[in-house]
């Protein structure tokens, strides 16, 4: 439930004169729901411009520039090898170095919701490309998203729309386009994906590019979702956004990834109309909820489980650490979140589901090797950005890494203790909370 009285009281701008001020916990809270994490200087960067300005900051996506092109041009030509492990290592770089790691954080988002699979697709490269799609369209129209997605490669091979013939319909991508990609469950019938999938006949693919094979598409009359006509593909997408249920059931999928797992029916109901409203502008809805007072409110503080990834990037962009991500994308696979490797058509089930008795091992374990220079990844530490703020190094780390929110015991224990930058870190990201985002 909300803590507001109503819904639009939830999603009002947060206001530091009303709402409490907006400090660096703020700001790391920001940074870690929009870019898994970030240093102290970014954190006082965003503290200074509030939370308007600060999530129109963090949430820009230009084109790459600088040291950050120069490193991608590095990284696209180590792409072109078909090596999955090495394409894993490429992506989890782009997330740890890019400068606006948003467009990566939101590219994770759709990787999840359109999950697809090298492990049936087969070619690497094609999974590269569609989430560079997800990279170049994720933040804009959810339509021109879902146009682009239905023609994808990777997702006709996964979704066997190769098999979807004029007279042998196949219905893989018509159902998973409206159980899990537009409407959710209980909005279509079963006629509807039938329809559906003979609009969608003779949409192929042919040597790693989209392919429509005229004499494969089926010209009857459809009806879907309240439409007839000689319907094909683009039209079942319509029909399916011009549902009340697509803006929520996407709308929902987004508030549970970037804000908390337990919106009330009538917040899905507000947001998936102002979705709808907005032409489905999938950036100006997480604008309005990472500017809103929901997205700040108790519940949503610490509210998520990391992922996997979330857990190893918000480490490694908040201390600076420079390591082998190859390395780490063999153990975050061991941890259950291998990219290009959703486990199933439904993407990962995230929340508790990422912790249990091994994985809590393991990621303690992930924590250390993070932090050791001898340990799985050859771990640099950037330790001087920490020891030049000229203040207890226990309180700069439990302030940068539990927005200085840690039991008065464990403060207590820290400062007895003493120890080095990486020793008092482990003992931090040891504890449950820095589980939490």
């Amino acid at each position: 439930m909300t803590g507001y009285r109503t819904v639009e009281t939830a999603l009002e701008p947060y206001q530091a004169d009303i709402d409490g001020p907006f400090g660096t916990s703020e700001a790391g809270h920001l940074l870690r729901r929009t870019s898994f994490g970030g240093s102290l200087t970014e954190r006082r960067r965003i503290e200074s411009l509030g939370p308007k300005e600060g999530s129109i900051s963090l949430t820009e996506t230009p084109p790459p520039s600088g040291d950050f092109a120069a490193t991608l041009r590095v990284l696209t030509a180590l792409s072109g090898l078909e090596d999955p492990e090495v394409s894993r290592s490429v992506w989890l770089t782009r997330m740890i170095r890019d400068p606006h790691p948003f467009r990566e954080m939101l590219a994770l988002f759709w990787h999840g919701h359109f999950a697809t699979s090298v492990t049936k697709v087969g070619r690497i490269s094609l999974l590269e490309s569609q989430v560079d799609l997800f990279r170049q369209l994720g933040p804009g129209s959810l339509k021109d998203l879902l146009q682009a997605i239905s023609r994808d490669p990777a997702m006709i091979l996964w979704l066997d729309g190769n098999a979807n013939r004029r007279f042998h319909p196949n219905e893989n991508y018509a159902r998973e386009l409206m159980e899990l990609f537009t409407l959710g469950e209980s909005h279509y019938t079963e006629r509807d994906v039938l329809e559906a999938a003979r609009a969608f006949t003779g949409w192929h693919e042919f040597g790693g590019r989209f392919r429509f094979v005229a004499g494969e598409h089926d010209e009857g009359t459809k009806e879907i979702l309240g439409r007839s006509g000689n319907l094909n593909g683009d039209d079942v997408l319509e029909a399916c956004l011009d549902q009340p249920a697509a803006g929520q059931w996407v709308a929902s999928r987004l508030f549970r990834f970037f804000v908390h797992e337990e919106p009330t029916p009538s917040m899905i109901e507000v947001l998936g109309a102002r979705y709808a409203e907005s032409g489905y502008d999938t950036l100006a809805l997480l604008r309005l909820l990472f500017e809103s007072r929901e997205f700040y409110s108790p519940k949503t503080r610490r509210g998520l489980v990391k992922s996997p990834i979330a857990l190893a990037a918000g480490t490694i962009r908040s201390l600076d650490i420079r390591l082998d991500t190859r390395a780490l994308s063999i153990v975050l696979d061991r941890l259950g979140q291998s990219l290009y490797a959703p486990p199933s058509v439904k993407g990962w089930d995230g929340g508790d589901s990422w912790i249990n008795a091994a994985t809590l091992i393991g990621r303690i374990n992930l924590a250390a090797d993070l932090l050791d220079p001898d340990g799985a990844f050859g771990s640099q530490v950037n330790e001087s950005a920490l020891t030049s703020e000229n203040r207890p190094i226990a309180d700069v780390l439990i302030d940068l890494l539990l927005d200085n929110e840690v039991p008065s015991s464990v403060r207590f224990d820290l400062a007895r203790a003493g120890g080095t930058p990486r020793e008092i870190a482990h003992v931090l990201m040891s504890i449950p909370e820095y589980q939490l985002a």
